[in-house]
């Protein structure tokens, strides 16, 4: 569990690291939901990244 005492910030994600993660979408039998737990990244955000493939 990751406390945050200060003002929260948006992580910022390198490109290279965006499509590291989109392409964990393509292993069999992971889920969008897995991956984005996996990052402490929303859903939406992940399909957002998708069409970078």
């Amino acid at each position: 569990m990751e406390i945050i005492t200060g003002v929260e910030r948006r992580r910022r994600w390198r490109p290279e690291e965006k499509l590291r993660i989109v392409a964990e979408l393509d292993e069999p039998g992971t889920t969008v939901a897995e991956v984005a737990r996996r990052y402490e990244l929303s859903r939406g955000l992940l399909w957002q990244w998708v069409p970078l493939r």
